[in-house]
């Protein structure tokens, strides 16, 4: 079974558009989906903040479906992140990291899906719901 780490605007994404990619990752067979406190508290006060309320429960939902570690932030690691990537999103990639997944699954290709990210997270990979989704249903 694979393992992988979803940030935050893959969950918010999902919370959003249940028929869409983000959502889809949600329902495939085979892999364990993994985040930290971190990134779901940032997405419930997104979701309270930008949504209607209805979507609340769709997120509470969602987040049954999750393993939530419990690893805090690592200033070592973020600083590593750092140098390879745009501070805001360090933290997600050091999270990432440290989560030993198979997968980090981010919707910011610009950032994340880029040589520095790559090696940074070897052999860890970053991909988007799509390619996931991809990967997943040829198995």
């Amino acid at each position: 079974m694979k393992t992988v780490f979803v940030d935050s605007s893959v969950i918010f994404s999902a919370v959003n558009s249940p028929t869409g990619g983000s959502s889809k990752i949600f329902t495939l067979k085979n892999i364990k989906l993994l985040t930290s406190k971190v990134f779901l508290t940032e997405t419930e006060r997104n979701v309270r903040n930008k949504l209607n309320d209805y979507h609340l429960e769709r997120f509470f939902m969602l987040v049954d479906k999750l393993k939530i570690l419990k690893q805090l932030p690592n200033n070592k690691f973020i600083k590593k992140a750092k140098k390879v990537i745009v501070e805001k999103d360090s933290i997600i990639l050091a999270e990432s990291y440290k989560s030993k997944a198979d997968f980090l699954v981010t919707l910011d290709r610009k950032h994340f899906l880029t040589d520095p990210v790559a090696k940074f997270l070897k052999p860890q990979k970053a991909l988007t719901p799509k390619i996931l989704i991809e990967i997943a249903e040829k198995k």
